[in-house]
């Protein structure tokens, strides 16, 4: 089958349909797009190829899965829609060129020496779309000017369309899986409740009744009552365990996206993250939920970028009328020549709390690290 678009590319230009199958099966949709990234270089036969991942909002996007590149610092990088030409094609939705990014008159140039310190020229960018959604842009670039044509817009709307679709089929598998799980869990709070349940309550009446029976015997009375206190306390833990197992996706997703986080953290930069939740966190709006999982992950990128640190916690609480959530890392503090200095992705963090009415803090801690702590209001 042929999945080069109208245009029938072959060859180098296409993915096969065993590997295009794979992306599909794939549960992650961040692993989708890098799995699809990781193929652009040579399916475009471009130098480099990247992927923005736009916000909920398509306000603005982050760069990841960056391909054949040296700069490091570029992954994480944020770009307001309208900026450059990553932005205009996120604003727009239409597909563009640079012959010559940084000599280029038709697009803005905040990223010019991100640009140059990369060494690129001919860069290329075209929407990633499913549906009436953009989820964000694929860029392709050339170490040297380039003026491109049909076939390199073809072959990078090919990657971009594949882009598209893994990561879309991930995402509904995914939302198929928790579905799958909450109900789950919903049967089982149901099957402790009619049979865990049911014993406590009988255990707690019939010890309740042969104390009253036996109450001209103190000593075994005394004993009957602690049992008795077992059993409710029993009771109590089990209502708790029922209310925690019957929680909608909505009041448990900001804790479950936060070990996801922690989880893919430690994969990256292979040091160890713990998850604290120290109080029950309420259903968040998709917006304040958003704004605070963005803030923990630009949190974690500038550990991994910047902290040599050994560990790090994150927590949440509510706190102040508000949702506080906190990454505290062991490493090597702040730098004081970066002091008052932030990167695009951290002030973009900022800004996003701060259209909510919340705030963001970074302070060196005790342990001699640094501190992220984001609050939005209830």
């Amino acid at each position: 089958m042929d999945r080069g678009g109208p245009s029938g590319l072959q060859g180098p230009w296409v993915m096969s349909d065993g590997e295009f199958a794979a992306l599909l099966g794939l549960l992650d949709p961040a692993e989708a797009l890098r799995v699809v990234a990781s193929t652009a270089p040579d399916v475009t036969g471009l130098d480099t190829a990247w992927i923005g991942v736009a916000s909920h909002d398509v306000a603005s996007m982050g760069l990841h899965y960056f391909q054949q590149t040296h700069i490091k610092e570029l992954d994480g990088l944020v770009v307001p829609a309208g900026w450059g030409l990553g932005g205009k094609v996120l604003a727009t939705g239409r597909p563009g060129f640079v012959a010559d990014y940084v000599t280029s008159p038709v697009i803005t140039h905040q990223f010019d020496p991100e640009v140059e310190a990369e060494g690129l020229h001919g860069m290329i960018a075209v929407p990633i779309e499913f549906g009436d959604r953009r989820l964000g842009v694929l860029f392709g670039s050339n170490r040297s000017v380039t003026d491109f044509g049909d076939r390199a817009f073809e072959s990078m709307q090919a990657v971009a369309r594949q882009a598209a679709a893994a990561a879309t089929v991930a995402e509904r598998a995914r939302h198929a899986a928790e579905v799958a799980v909450f109900e789950e869990r919903q049967r089982l709070s149901l099957d402790l409740h009619d049979s865990v349940g049911a014993m406590l309550f009988a255990i707690t009446a019939g010890v309740r009744s042969l104390g009253q029976e036996l109450a001209t015997l103190p000593a075994l009375r005394s004993r009957i009552e602690a049992i008795e206190g077992q059993a409710l306390e029993a009771s109590q833990m089990l209502r708790q365990s029922l209310r925690a197992l019957s929680s909608t996706p909505e009041e448990i997703a900001l804790a479950v996206t936060l070990r996801a986080d922690a989880r893919a953290f430690e994969d990256r930069a292979g040091c160890p993250a713990r998850v604290i939740i120290l109080s029950d966190l309420p259903p968040l709006r998709e917006a304040q939920a958003r704004a605070l999982t963005e803030c923990v992950r630009e949190a974690l990128l500038n550990v991994e970028r910047h902290a040599s640190a050994r560990s790090v916690v994150l927590t949440a609480a509510v706190a102040d009328g508000g949702i506080t959530v906190a990454v505290a890392d062991d490493g090597q503090g702040l730098d004081p020549g970066r002091a008052g200095h932030t990167g695009l992705g951290l002030r973009a963090a900022r800004d996003r709390v701060g259209r909510l009415g919340g705030h963001l803090t970074v302070t060196g801690n005790e342990d001699g690290g640094v501190t992220f702590r984001a609050w939005v209001p209830l």
